[in-house]
């Protein structure tokens, strides 16, 4: 079992919630790499946190065809909107690293969302900071060039994932799916990493890529070169 003091919860924002990890009924589950942690259309019972590791937020399309909306990855809660307005889930989240998770029965986040204040307001925070980055995205795909979100998913990387001794992203990710996270299509994704290991910004080996340029690359992003 996971000790309460390892909770990322437990120190963010210097907030003390505890309270949730030292509940009884509360469970620490481990996801291995594949695993699939919630589907379409599933009534869920709790909540959950991710302590460590990395999931894929995505959406099946009608012709069978994989949408990544996002990842999520440490100090991150799952499942908050189906909890609270008590709708199936219309996504699937899927571990793409080993995961530790911290599930919350629906019972008691309520009841910690009504007794604690503060986590009911740090709730409120994290609610908005989601909103925010949904209108983000939709920015990015409205006034953002290829190179701009590229190199902006880029940078991202160290955000979700480890790197190895040389610097390059431990996992393989398929560059389809690097596509269709910023809504590329996968041909102008590749020709953009091509371009940006031409201009040795980035180096790539195999589906691994490393960070070779970063101040180049936000200034990409940023739309200043």
């Amino acid at each position: 079992m996971l000790e309460c003091s390892s909770c990322p919860f437990h120190s963010s924002a210097n907030h003390d919630f505890s309270c949730l990890s030292k509940k009884r009924d509360v469970e620490h589950i481990f996801y291995s790499k594949g695993d699939v942690i919630f589907d379409e259309k599933e009534r869920l019972g709790g909540l959950f946190c991710i302590q460590k590791g990395t999931c894929k937020i995505s959406k099946m399309s009608s012709n069978g065809r994989e949408q990544i909306i996002e990842l999520l990855t440490n100090k991150t809660l799952l499942g908050i909107r189906s909890l609270l307005n008590g709708e199936m889930t219309n996504l699937r989240a899927i571990a793409i690293t080993p995961m530790k998770v911290c599930y919350v029965p629906k019972s008691v986040f309520l009841k910690t969302l009504k007794s604690n204040d503060d986590f009911t307001v740090f709730l409120c925070q994290l609610l908005a900071n989601y909103i925010k980055s949904t209108d983000d995205k939709i920015i990015d795909l409205g006034q953002k060039s290829v190179s701009q979100r590229v190199a902006k998913l880029v940078l991202s990387m160290k955000n979700y994932f480890e790197m190895d001794e040389e610097g390059f992203v431990k996992i393989k990710i398929r560059r389809e799916d690097m596509a269709n996270m910023i809504g590329v299509a996968t041909e102008s994704l590749i020709r953009t990493l091509s371009d940006f290991q031409k201009n040795r910004w980035i180096q790539t080996k195999g589906r691994q890529l490393r960070i070779v340029n970063p101040k180049k690359l936000v200034s990409i992003e940023s739309g200043l070169s």
